[in-house]
């Protein structure tokens, strides 16, 4: 792919002949079409692309809070991109791979957040979620959580904005029905009031508990 300078195509867009013209990330790029399509079916290029399709499903539906954690801070792919790419490498494990939610992450930033967070499940779908706040900041302590709440089996996803305060220490909330006996794996997006993202405290997505016994649905 080349960046086009020409200055009579100029902001080109679409094919023109063999020539694909487009925008991306602000520049003018001109890419060819290919002479010969060949949808190859090895094991390997399966495998490839039955974790690519996983991925997708889960990282998708996370899209707007991994934008806000970034920020627009990313240049040379989307935050969709770049955390497709670190899952994809590093998130699966076995043969055939099987994606491993302990290794998921939504966001590489490190800074401030909970710890020894518990999750269990409880009667009639519910789930209860402790955690030491970890700060005595008193910016931090005042901040909302939001959960990322993933059911593992399907690698659907409940988003929980606002969930609790930091310095609650717990929460009691429900989850669909149909997602009684799966195990879930639960993200937790907390604010980092000292490291600031564009003047703003730096938005921090962890995992923190479940996929084990204690987190499959009652």
């Amino acid at each position: 792919m080349a960046i086009v300078q020409n200055p009579i195509t100029g902001r080109s867009r679409k094919a023109f002949g063999n020539a694909v013209f487009s925008e991306s990330y602000g520049q003018n790029t001109l890419r060819t079409k290919p002479f010969r399509y060949r949808d190859a079916q090895t094991p390997a290029q399966l495998s490839v692309r039955e974790k690519i399709r996983v991925l997708t499903r889960l990282i998708s539906q996370c899209v707007p809070v991994i934008n806000e954690a970034y920020a627009g801070t990313t240049r040379s792919s989307s935050p969709y991109s770049r955390i497709i790419g670190i899952n994809f490498k590093n998130a699966y494990t076995g043969e055939p791979p099987v994606l491993d939610h302990t290794k998921v992450v939504f966001c590489e930033f490190n800074g401030s957040t909970v710890d020894k967070v518990v999750l269990t499940a409880t009667p009639d779908h519910g789930v209860h979620v402790a955690w030491d706040p970890n700060t005595t900041n008193p910016d931090e302590l005042a901040s909302y959580l939001t959960f990322l709440v993933i059911k593992t089996e399907t690698n659907e996803v409940l988003t929980l904005r606002s969930v609790a305060q930091r310095s609650a220490g717990t929460v009691d909330f429900t989850v669909p029905k149909t997602w009684v006996g799966s195990k879930t794996a639960l993200h937790i997006v907390s604010t980092d009031s000292v490291n600031l993202l564009k003047g703003y405290p730096r938005m921090i997505i962890k995992f923190k508990a479940g996929v084990d016994a204690s987190s499959i649905i009652q």
